[in-house]
């Protein structure tokens, strides 16, 4: 996917796409009235800040995007689109929640927080993600037994074994704490740069879920699946988990947000 060139009758070499191009993949004809595409190399990554930038929607890219190009009060104000302090009632009342309701997620409000997410910044627009949802119960404890194998220590036992047992005898799941439903990631790239993305568009879907009456919690635990790859058939994906969260109908209410200790910022007074 990638931009393929401009149409000249909508364009008014306004030069705002050779401004905002960060691969600088437009120039201006030497006459200054003609503003051409020169991607002889093909690198154009379309993260797509010139058909966002174009007042005349004069940018052409490959493929039927049409649906998703779209204008919207406050596009050029983006503090018409939500204030800071509606913002901030988000971020603060957001919880990592680990007590759900025996509720199925519709499949359509599953949707929406994949819509959000589809929208997630990510380096050089690589977008290397997969996805899997898991919802069904004996899968989920399937994998959840997995998981305790491999952290079985960490959440202080002296064996895979006694872990099982004890949690088996308490009825309790102590990995995905038996939230209706998981949403697994993995990326088909290495480096540091995945993990970043992975934690920037779990946490849109994060954000968007809190706004459908859901919650969520990220579980770190369950990364180490990726070296099960019987777990990994079941998941339904290939490669090391680089996020999972648990996601489904809070069973329990916070009244008030809870203190935070103060950022530690240098430069700012």
């Amino acid at each position: 996917m990638s931009v393929v060139g401009i149409n000249y009758e909508k364009c008014s070499v306004c030069k705002k796409c050779i401004t905002d191009c960060t691969r600088s993949l437009f120039k201006e004809d030497p006459s200054g009235k003609v503003i051409r595409l020169a991607d002889e190399m093909n690198r154009c990554n379309f993260c797509g800040k010139c058909v966002a930038i174009c007042k005349e929607n004069a940018i052409l890219w490959e493929g039927n995007w049409e649906d998703d190009v779209k204008s919207y009060p406050g596009v050029e104000e983006y503090e018409e689109n939500v204030s800071y302090e509606n913002l901030m009632q988000l971020l603060m009342a957001k919880r990592s929640v680990r007590q759900y309701k025996i509720k199925k997620i519709p499949q359509e409000v599953l949707k929406k927080v994949f819509e959000a997410m589809r929208y997630a910044s990510s380096a050089d627009n690589r977008r290397a993600w997969n996805f899997s949802v898991v919802s069904d119960p004996s899968i989920i404890k399937k994998i959840s037994q997995a998981s305790i194998k491999i952290v079985f220590r960490y959440i202080g036992f002296p064996s895979a074994d006694a872990a099982l047992k004890y949690f088996d005898s308490i009825d309790k799941d102590p990995i995905f704490h038996k939230a209706p439903a998981l949403i697994f990631l993995t990326t088909g790239a290495t480096g540091s740069m995945p993990l970043i993305d992975s934690g920037i568009v779990l946490t849109y879907g994060q954000l968007a879920a809190h706004t459908l009456g859901l919650a969520t919690c990220w579980i770190g635990m369950a990364h180490g699946l990726g070296m099960n790859k019987e777990i990994m058939k079941v998941i339904g994906l290939e490669g090391q988990i680089h996020g999972a969260l648990t996601i489904g109908y809070p069973a329990v209410k916070y009244l008030r947000t809870p203190p935070r200790a103060p950022l530690n910022v240098v430069g700012l007074e």
